[in-house]
């Protein structure tokens, strides 16, 4: 479900360090285009058959549908922008995201880092942020409880080197 890139960079001691995510995007804007018109077109075949049956009430129906599918496409290509990354070089953490519309960026000392994961149930609904100076910024949104976990253990590897 997610695209990940993690990488340690050539440069000596000063042991830097890049980690990016993304939302795997399994369809590509052509593709999205010819589901939603094939989808959009089986729904007015399906309708216009049964109104030509007499069950004409259908077609409403059939085209609220059409416009909560529109919609649905919609809302998944405006995120599709969406990422994080997350780089650590020298004495600086620097975590970069979008999220639809919002992006953000926050610089943190890499002495002040303290990696937080929170597993609710062991191995299931983790939760993964970084903190420092009493704020907490959620890490690894695209990922896989399993792969919250092992960022996690390469974070805490990372800030302590």
């Amino acid at each position: 479900m997610e695209q990940v890139d993690t990488e340690d960079c050539a440069g000596g001691s000063s042991g830097a360090f890049a980690f990016h995510s993304r939302p795997n995007r399994s369809l590509t804007p052509n593709q999205q285009r010819f589901v939603f018109w094939g989808l959009a077109a089986v729904c007015f075949a399906t309708g216009s058959g049964f109104a030509l049956l007499g069950y004409w009430p259908i077609l409403p129906f059939a085209g609220a549908e059409i416009g909560l599918l529109a919609w649905a496409s919609q809302v998944l290509r405006s995120r599709e922008g969406d990422y994080e990354s997350l780089t650590i070089e020298g004495d600086v953490v620097v975590l970069e995201w979008r999220a639809g519309a919002r992006g953000e960026r926050r610089e943190m000392n890499r002495q002040w880092t303290r990696v937080v994961c929170n597993c609710r149930t062991p191995g299931g609904s983790c939760h993964l942020s970084l903190s420092s100076h009493g704020r907490e910024t959620k890490v690894g949104q695209y990922l896989s409880d399993e792969g919250r976990l092992q960022l996690a253990a390469t974070l805490r590897r990372k800030l302590q080197a």
